[in-house]
């Protein structure tokens, strides 16, 4: 018998997207009437739902949401009879609803750099519900009490020893000479997003001689650099809500999506009250 919620937390520990199916509701004869079973986004399944033909197309539903990115959770039905009747190719009679739904783990933020900085982001993250990692020589667990974790050692001897997907974001604000070895292991990481603090100038800088090193352009666009949103930032509070609000951005929408205004003009309102006059006239 798999133990669902074991596995859901071993998934989690490694920073992976999932999916869990569960049966909410079922009518006439089924196999299972309350199940659980999770898919991956390589197809691996763990528990049932009931049966090869219905679990097949609740794992292909699952792994299409997977691919997709999509949130939340569908309900699909299931009719357990044979295919040319309009069901799944079972022979039961019955029918279940089962929600699909995408667990996404905690999101993981790894700081490389321990200054002032670092500990506003940290505070700021950790408020947004993110894991934080600190690593950096300097760094002092006593200096960052909402930090999860804190290495006391050199950045680019250490990444490896956290788990790094995806889901990961990485912020190097670290003492100019730490730039290139910290960019080098986070550039070869699986980071979803890696962004380096510095002037225009300092990045430039960077990009060239890691260029010379043998370093891609599509490796070098991986980095957001100079890092954080264009809110004009000034103390390390501004700075850091600047980098967490371009972090969040590309969490919840993506790298494509810019960050604009939200603020519908007053033209844009006297058009949309005119609209609904007009419409409550012709009711």
């Amino acid at each position: 018998m798999v133990n669902i919620f074991a596995i859901v937390n071993e998934l989690l520990q490694k920073q992976e997207t999932f999916a869990l199916a569960t049966i909410i509701n079922y009518k006439g004869s089924v196999p299972r009437r309350v199940a659980k079973m999770v898919i991956t986004k390589d197809m691996r399944t763990y528990g049932s739902v009931g049966g090869d033909c219905v679990e097949g197309q609740v794992a292909q539903e699952a792994a299409k949401m997977l691919r997709e990115g999509s949130k939340g959770v569908v309900v699909k039905s299931y009719d357990l009879v044979e295919e040319e009747f309009g069901g799944v190719g079972m022979s039961c009679g019955g029918r279940v609803d089962i929600a699909i739904e995408v667990i996404e783990p905690e999101p993981r933020l790894i700081i490389a750099g321990s200054g002032h900085l670092s500990n506003a982001i940290c505070s700021l993250a950790h408020l947004l519900g993110f894991e934080v990692i600190i690593i950096d020589a300097l760094a002092e667990k006593a200096s960052f009490p909402e930090a999860n974790r804190v290495i006391s050692d050199f950045f680019e001897n250490n990444l490896s020893s956290v788990t790094v997907t995806v889901s990961t974001y990485i912020v190097i604000v670290t003492r100019h000479k730490d730039d290139l070895p910290s960019l080098r292991v986070a550039l070869k990481s699986k980071a979803g997003y890696i962004g380096l603090i510095g002037s225009k100038r300092r990045v430039s800088q960077t990009f060239e001689l890691l260029g010379k090193e043998g370093f891609t352009e599509e490796e070098l666009n991986r980095v957001n650099a100079p890092i954080g949103l264009d809110i004009g930032a000034e103390t390390p509070e501004e700075i850091a809500l600047s980098i967490m609000a371009e972090i969040t951005q590309r969490r919840r929408k993506g790298g494509s999506q810019p960050a604009n205004p939200k603020k519908i003009k007053f033209t844009s309102v006297k058009t949309i009250a005119e609209d609904t006059e007009r419409t409550q006239l012709k009711l």
